[in-house]
């Protein structure tokens, strides 16, 4: 099929990329489904399933996947603490967080803990366009240190940079430093575009600097 639409054509390019996908589901059944479906849709990806949060850090540790699908609740790991476990370890890495019918408000407090959407298993023609969209959005993390992430969070959850400074045991003029070349390395001109890319990239805001340490 010949695509003539540009816009098309680039997202046909970055859903064929290949894509290393992590799942955490306790059903084999559903995975196997869901990884055949993104094949189906031209996504080349090599893909792993777990089920615990044992599992869970030793795949973000060892398989480093682009991307993390979560179901909602399960057993023994639910999102939430998939997206603490992701946060803490891969905190570049989107969350797509995948399950049956939910209720509205559900799906929104999903988001709001930092997953990058919610998705029906039950309709699941967004989830290529959703993972490539997510994807591409985290790219220019790569080009932050650990150290300006740390100060992005900070920055983004409202602290002040004499607030920063404290937290990090750094001089006010280094975390300065350090959120100049962040937003440089962003493409960012303004904090407040800085706090939407954030949000938009799942970082919940911090309540405490020390949760950035654990």
């Amino acid at each position: 099929m010949r695509i003539h639409n540009p816009g098309e054509r680039k997202m046909r390019e970055e859903i064929e990329s290949s894509f290393r996908i992590l799942m955490v589901d306790e059903s084999e059944a559903d995975a196997a489904k869901v990884f055949r479906q993104l094949r189906e849709a031209g996504m080349r990806l090599t893909a792993e399933r777990v089920q615990t949060d044992e599992g869970l850090a030793k795949a973000l540790h060892e398989f480093i996947p682009d991307i993390v699908l979560s179901e909602y609740s399960l057993p023994m790991l639910d999102y939430r603490m998939t997206l603490k476990l992701v946060q803490a370890i891969r905190p570049g890495t989107p969350v797509i967080v995948m399950s049956g019918l939910l209720q509205e408000e559900d799906a929104g407090a999903c988001v709001r803990s930092g997953a990058e959407s919610f998705i029906s298993k039950l309709n699941p023609l967004m989830l290529p366009s959703t993972i490539v969209a997510a994807v591409e959005a985290r790219k220019p993390l790569s080009r932050l240190t650990a150290r300006q992430v740390q100060v992005m969070r900070l920055v983004a959850s409202g602290y002040r940079t004499h607030e920063v400074a404290e937290a990090l045991k750094l001089s006010a003029k280094t975390v300065e430093s350090h959120r100049h070349q962040l937003m440089r390395k962003l493409g960012l001109e303004r904090s407040a575009c800085l706090i939407r890319y954030a949000i938009r990239v799942g970082f919940a805001p911090i309540l405490s600097p020390a949760s950035l340490m654990e």
